[in-house]
C-alpha cells in the first residue's frame, strides 16, 4: 500500500524582536517604487476571514492506519457538525445582552449546557446520567464596561476592549487619564517615565494562544499597575480587530484591559502625531456569591470495578468553538465507540464527566478530587478532552497566514515511562503533531487532578480566550486524529494492570 506522508508543524507566535514589530498601522517608506509581493503578509482578522478560513477538505488528511479500523467510526466532520449546538449556546448569551458573553459558569448559558450534555449522555445510551450540583466561590463578572480614545475634543469607543479577570472596576465612576505608551513595557521603557495618574498602554504578543502573552510573563503589566497607572490597556498582537480576555489579572489594582491591535494602532498614532490624547473607562465589575454550577456524569460499566475517567470541561468565553466544544464533542465520540460495545468488551467501566467552571475556580474537577479518593484509587486512566484542534496560523509579514494543517499541541504524560510511549506512538501513528517537549505539568483541567491517576492529554491553542476562537478554525481532520489516538491508548492500557501504569514514585519501581 502507498503510504501518505504528512509533515506537522508547529504554529507559532513568536515573542517579537524589535526589528519584527512590523504591525500593522506601521508606516512604510512611501518614496520607495511599487514592489510586487511574494505574497499577501497583511491579512487580518475578521477583516480577511475569506482568505484565511478554509473548508475541512483543504485540509490534510490523516488516513487511518492499516489494522486500524476499529475507529473507522471516528469521524470529524460528524464530530464538528455538532459544535454549533456548543456555540449556539454561547451566541444566546450575546445575544440576550451580555457584554461578558458566553458559556459562563453559574449563569444561566451554563445550566443549558449541563442540560445539553445530560440529553446526549442519555441519547448515547450511558447509565446513571446526572447533574451534579456544586457551589461555586464568587463569581468575578464585568456587567458592562465601556473604553473611548479621546483625541481633542473628538471621542471614539474602543469596541475590542475587554478586562482582564479579576482585575477592578472603576467604582462606578468614569475615569480619564492622558495616554502613554510604554511598548513592551521593560524596565528600560519605564526608565525616567513618569506613568502615575497615567493610562498606561502596552504592546504583548500572544505566546501562543493569547491566554499567556508578553506582558503578563514578562512583568510589564503588574510593573504598570504598581507603578501607578491610572489605567492599563494591554495592544495584543494578533493583526485585526480581536478581542481577547486573557484570563491573568489577578493581583492588578487598577483597571487592567486588552485591546485589539487595530484600536491600539490608532492609539498610537495618536499619541506620534503629538496630539492631546486621552483614554476614558468606566468598567462595573463584582464579585456574585451564592452561584451553582454542576458536573455531569454518565456511565459505561465494565467487566471490573476499575475505572477508566474520560472528562471536559464545557464553560467558555465567547463562542469557545476550540475551547472546548472540541474537546466535548471529541468526549462524546468516545462515549459512542464504546457504547456501541458489548459490556464484554470493556474490561474496566468507562465514566464520563463534563466538568464547569474552568475559567473561574475550577470547581468541578476539583470536587472530584478531593470527594472521590475511592474512585480515583482504582482509576488505571484519567483522559482529559481539551482543545484537540485549531488551524495552523503564522504571523506573517504585519499579518496573519493560515495552513491546510493542524497546529502542533502541547502535552502531558502522568504515569509511567511506558505509559508515555505507548501515548506517544499512538500521536505519531495518528497524526497528532505534539510540542517537541512536554509540559512540565500539565495545564487545562488535568492540572488539578493529574497526581490522583495515570493520566493523558494533548491541548491546542492558537486562538482561544477571544471572539477568533470559532468553528472556522477547528479543523474536522485534526479532532478525528486525537479521538483516535485516544481511543488507541485507551485500548492499550486496557490490557494492562494499573501498577504498570503509575509513575515508579507510585509504585516503588524503576521505569520500564
Amino acid at each position: 500500500m502507498k503510504r501518505i506522508w504528512v509533515a506537522a508543524t508547529l504554529a507559532l507566535f513568536a515573542t517579537p524582536s524589535f526589528a519584527q514589530m512590523q504591525t500593522e498601522g506601521l508606516t512604510k517608506d512611501k518614496s520607495a517604487p511599487p514592489v510586487k509581493k511574494l505574497y499577501e503578509d497583511d491579512l487580518r482578522l475578521p477583516d480577511d476571514a475569506a482568505k484565511l478560513v478554509l473548508p475541512d477538505d483543504a485540509y490534510l488528511h490523516w488516513p487511518l492506519p492499516p489494522g486500524e479500523e476499529a475507529y473507522a467510526d471516528i469521524d470529524g466532520l460528524k464530530m464538528k457538525a455538532q459544535i454549533p449546538e456548543i456555540t449556539a449556546i454561547s451566541r444566546k448569551s450575546r445575544d440576550d445582552g451580555n457584554q461578558f458573553w458566553g458559556r459562563i459558569a453559574g449563569t444561566p448559558y451554563d445550566r443549558m449546557m449541563a442540560d445539553w450534555v445530560a440529553g446526549q449522555f442519555k441519547a448515547i445510551g450511558l447509565e446513571q446520567v446526572r447533574q451534579q450540583q456544586i457551589d461555586m466561590s464568587p463569581l468575578w463578572y464585568p456587567n458592562s464596561w465601556e473604553a473611548s480614545l479621546v483625541v481633542g475634543d473628538a471621542a471614539t469607543p474602543l469596541k475590542t476592549a475587554f478586562p482582564i479577570t479579576d482585575t477592578v472596576g472603576t467604582a462606578g465612576k468614569t475615569i480619564e487619564a492622558p495616554a502613554i505608551w510604554l511598548g513592551l513595557g521593560t524596565p528600560a521603557d519605564f526608565r525616567d517615565r513618569d506613568v502615575r495618574g497615567k493610562a498606561v498602554i502596552l504592546y504583548s504578543n500572544p505566546t501562543p494562544g493569547g491566554r499567556d502573552h508578553l506582558a503578563r510573563w514578562s512583568g510589564s503589566m503588574m510593573r504598570a499597575n504598581k507603578a501607578g497607572a491610572a489605567m492599563v490597556l494591554i495592544v495584543m498582537d494578533i493583526p485585526g480587530s480581536v478581542t481577547t480576555e486573557p484570563e491573568a489579572g489577578a493581583g492588578t489594582t487598577v483597571p487592567t484591559l486588552t485591546i485589539g491591535m487595530k484600536e491600539g494602532t490608532a492609539i498610537r498614532e495618536a499619541i506620534e502625531g503629538g496630539r492631546d490624547v486621552t483614554l476614558r473607562l468606566r468598567a462595573d465589575i463584582e464579585r456574585k456569591p451564592g452561584l451553582k454550577t454542576a458536573n455531569v456524569w454518565g456511565v459505561l460499566p465494565g467487566m471490573s470495578d476499575e475505572n477508566i475517567l474520560i472528562m471536559a470541561h464545557t464553560d467558555a468565553m465567547f463562542d469557545g468553538a476550540l475551547d472546548n466544544a472540541s474537546g466535548v464533542v471529541m468526549m462524546l465520540a468516545i462515549a459512542r465507540h464504546y457504547a456501541a460495545l458489548p459490556k464484554e468488551q470493556r474490561r474496566r467501566t468507562i465514566t464520563f464527566v463534563t466538568t464547569p467552571d474552568h475559567h473561574h475556580g475550577a470547581s468541578g474537577i476539583k470536587w472530584i478530587n478531593q470527594n472521590m479518593r475511592e474512585f480515583l484509587d482504582k482509576t488505571a486512566l484519567i483522559v482529559n478532552c481539551e482543545h484537540p484542534s485549531q488551524t495552523q496560523t503564522y504571523r506573517l509579514g504585519s499579518g496573519l497566514m493560515t495552513s491546510t494543517e493542524t497546529s502542533a499541541r502541547r502535552w502531558f504524560v502522568g504515569g509511567s515511562e511506558t505509559l508515555r510511549r505507548i501515548v506517544l506512538s499512538a500521536m505519531k501513528e495518528f497524526g497528532v503533531a505534539v510540542y517537541a517537549r512536554p509540559e512540565g505539568r500539565p495545564g487545562g483541567e488535568l492540572q488539578h487532578v493529574y497526581k490522583s491517576a495515570p493520566s493523558f492529554h494533548v491541548i491546542d491553542h492558537i486562538f482561544y480566550h477571544s471572539d477568533a476562537d470559532t468553528i472556522d478554525l477547528v479543523p474536522a481532520f485534526g479532532i478525528e486524529a486525537v479521538a483516535r489516538a485516544y481511543l488507541k491508548v485507551i485500548d492499550t492500557t486496557s490490557k494492562m494492570e494499573i501498577s504498570e501504569l503509575k509513575a515508579p514514585q507510585a509504585t516503588g519501581e524503576s521505569p520500564k
